[in-house]
């Protein structure tokens, strides 16, 4: 009997594995075997070669020897990006504060919901593309096209790399990340730019602190020496 599934495309299969890497929280270190993706997914190893060559190029997977394997968040290019993000959407929350109608922060709150109800349902892919929908939204209600923009790569450049896979870490957790853009968007309501900016920032600072949290022991960039045993005194 023949499968009567359609075959995928390798930008298909791409846009699959991806996604299932994010929902099953698919940690760092873990191996991709060509013949059982192809098996799972019903596939030749064309599409499968293909789809994981463009998973290393966004920096997603990396190789160790002959294999793939599942990239671990770089801890610098978190630090730098975020970094990066809250200069700008601390800016741009506060001018949302400012300038945001009611039915824009009515959107937002929509958006958050569904982000939960994904969260519940452990649809992370979702989750996280709602994650950025409603940073975005801030964004717009800070009625500046430059901010808006700039907030827009950021996210491209977090969504098509290792970075964007956060919620794969042990320590990440959803309902802190839903508690934090609820206080964010509890600010925005009651238009209190200080709080918001505020909230905004320990929300992505805490992604730079996940990172490290989530290094593995032991690699660190130096390596603290033994002291050296002094040499006895030369006997008089």
């Amino acid at each position: 009997m023949t499968d009567s599934r359609p075959s995928l495309t390798g930008e298909e299969l791409y846009t699959a594995l991806r996604r299932d890497m994010i929902d099953s929280r698919v940690q760092g270190g873990t191996v991709l075997q060509e013949e059982e993706i192809g098996r799972r997914y019903g596939v030749s190893r064309t599409p499968v070669r293909e789809a994981l060559q463009r998973l290393h190029q966004d920096k997603l997977i990396g190789r160790k020897g002959r294999f793939y394997v599942v990239a671990s968040p770089s801890h610098d290019s978190i630090r730098q990006i975020y970094e990066f993000r809250e200069a700008i959407e601390t800016a741009s929350v506060a001018l949302c504060c400012e300038r945001a109608d009611e039915a824009l922060i009515e959107t937002i709150q929509a958006c958050l919901n569904d982000q939960a109800e994904a969260g519940h349902a452990k649809q992370f892919y979702e989750f996280e593309r709602l994650d950025t929908q409603f940073h975005v939204l801030i964004a717009q209600g800070a009625q500046n096209e430059l901010l808006r923009r700039q907030l827009e790569i950021s996210y491209d450049q977090i969504w098509f790399s290792r970075v964007g896979n956060l919620v794969s870490l042990p320590d990440y957790s959803v309902e802190e990340t839903l508690a934090g853009h609820q206080r964010i968007l509890d600010a925005i309501r009651r238009r209190d730019a200080g709080v918001a900016r505020a909230e905004m920032y320990t929300h992505l600072r805490s992604a730079i602190l996940l990172s490290a949290r989530s290094r593995p022991q032991g690699r660190t960039s130096t390596t603290p020496r033994t002291p050296r045993k002094k040499k006895p005194a030369p006997t008089p």
